[in-house]
């Protein structure tokens, strides 16, 4: 091989010039659970995570979304290891309105329970032939000491990450993790010793999950989820801005055996026209935040809204516009010739 033909293989170098030319276009989440104005929250290609406190409601919101991109036409491989077992998993798919031909066919869903790390391997090999649009992995806790990694060792955590997320990832699949937060007041930063690795190691959105009302069999509930990291700027782009911003909410209602999952935007603020023009005349423009409660004696939220306004940047959209029905994204299960699911977008409700 000449060193010409060295140079053409696309696996050892970057496509510069595809990024100079213009031709490149920045990540943007593409699968996954929708919000309610129809965003994609997770970035195929990528390792994504969602952390949060035990009980926090983590699998139920990688469920929803998992049966979100089986709903619309996507292929999804969950790797179990943490115990939840298949029963239980199977059952909240099927809860979740996801039909029973859907989950038997090895093109469409896989479900993985390994033992260990030789399996996990052969599940990532798999991927490479089948090509699931959504991995799920619950969670890295468990994945680690299958490896004989430490979760506080920063190197033990890289080398397990490349060889099952990245790896993962690299098929074009986008790759769900699950982890756990740790204790105590660190874990506002993504834990404590050993973790930094992790976070660092996140290509696409790192987004926690807090609990707002708990997740009760027969009742529902919900959490809160916000943006710890987002690689690529596009879910940070459409949320307010602050150090974590919530990206939405995830509401659980229950309707018998079956469940209601939403991921409902947050609201769009309205900015008075009247506070744009007098910002647009103030000599000199107003710098900051600051700057405007100081010049116009406007307490903290008025200015930071009518500053990001003035600036252009993006605040947090309501639903798409022109449209009257929400997103619920997975759906209301209804029955349709005998089988529960079906994907209801802006053009009506479920029934």
């Amino acid at each position: 091989m000449t060193k010409e033909q060295e140079a053409d293989r696309p696996d050892r170098y970057v496509d510069v010039e595809a990024i100079l030319n213009g031709t490149f276009t920045a990540p943007q989440t593409s699968i996954g659970g929708r919000r309610s104005d129809g965003v994609p929250l997770l970035y195929a290609a990528a390792v994504n995570v969602l952390l949060g406190a035990p009980e926090a409601g983590k699998t139920l919101v990688a469920g929803a979304m998992a049966a979100d991109e089986l709903f619309t036409e996507g292929r999804v491989l969950w790797v179990d290891l943490d115990h939840n077992g298949a029963p239980a998993i199977l059952t909240r798919f099927r809860q979740y309105g996801v039909a029973a031909e859907t989950l038997i066919d090895p093109s469409r869903f896989r479900l993985s329970i390994p033992e260990d790390a030789e399996t996990v391997m052969a599940v990532v090999k798999d991927a490479t032939t089948w090509n699931p649009t959504l991995a799920v992995v619950d969670s890295i806790g468990e994945l680690l000491p299958l490896f004989g990694a430490s979760s506080n060792d920063s190197d033990d955590y890289t080398r397990v990450h490349r060889a099952v997320l990245t790896a993962l990832a690299r098929t074009g699949t986008g790759v769900l993790a699950i982890d756990h937060e740790a204790k105590g007041t660190d874990s506002r930063n993504y834990g404590a010793t050993g973790t930094m690795a992790k976070k660092r190691a996140v290509d696409g959105a790192l987004i926690r999950v807090t609990n707002v009302s708990p997740f009760t069999p027969g009742r529902g509930g919900e959490a809160q989820l916000s943006i710890v990291k987002d690689r690529h700027g596009a879910l940070r782009a459409i949320s307010t801005a602050s150090r974590e911003p919530i990206v939405c909410n995830f509401t659980l209602d229950s309707r018998g055996d079956a469940l209601l999952a939403r991921f409902p935007a947050p609201m769009q603020v309205h900015v008075p026209r009247s506070d744009l023009d007098e910002l647009h005349r103030l000599v000199p423009p107003p710098s900051s935040v600051r700057d405007v409660k100081e010049r116009m004696r406007w307490g903290g939220t008025r200015a930071t809204r009518a500053f990001q306004e003035f600036k252009g940047v993006p605040g947090t959209p309501g639903n798409v516009p022109g449209t009257g029905d929400e997103w619920s994204v997975p759906v209301f299960p209804v029955s349709i010739d005998g089988e529960r699911g079906t994907l209801v977008g802006n053009h009506g409700g479920a029934s």
